[in-house]
């Protein structure tokens, strides 16, 4: 896949990259030039359907944009051994952002469901982007929140149940 067909990806090419109810990541006012000047700052990593992309505990301070593939989060249940699935993630949205945001280490698990690629982005990359274009980070960073605010809503919703 070309950086075109990336961007194809994330400015709504995709079947319900605009939904509002979905994960997606929404900046429906960028350009292709901006989503093009966000992905010269990250770097392609493929992933194999059952491969462990992110594993809890490790320390990677980066965003990873779903290009391509579907992955399932995880977190370990109460006997600290298995890993109960909690969420699908696809294309069009993101993983690492609690991670991108505090410099922690990762919180779940995130496996492949298919085979599939990430774009990732390097928080000492996006400074470089913030840099450029203040504006356009600014943008991506309150879209990053409306994710992660769904998330938790979700989160909460299903501990309620």
């Amino acid at each position: 896949m070309s950086g075109v067909d990336y961007v194809a990806v994330f400015k709504g090419g995709r079947s319900g990259a605009a939904r509002t109810d979905s994960d997606a990541l929404l900046l429906p006012d960028w350009s292709e030039g901006d989503w093009r000047n966000l992905f010269l700052h990250t770097e392609l990593r493929r992933f194999r359907a059952s491969e462990m992309v992110m594993q809890r505990g490790a320390a990677d301070r980066a965003l990873f944009f779903i290009a391509a593939g579907s992955l399932e989060v995880g977190i370990y249940r109460a006997d600290g051994v298995s890993v109960a699935p909690i969420a699908r993630v696809g294309i069009g949205s993101v993983i690492g952002e609690q991670s991108f945001f505090d410099g922690q280490p990762c919180s779940t698990n995130v496996w492949a469901v298919s085979d599939g690629e990430l774009l990732r982005l390097a928080f000492e990359g996006f400074g470089r982007f913030a840099q450029a274009e203040p504006a356009l980070a600014r943008d991506l960073l309150f879209a990053l929140g409306c994710i992660l605010s769904l998330r938790l809503r979700n989160a909460t919703l299903r501990g309620g149940r």
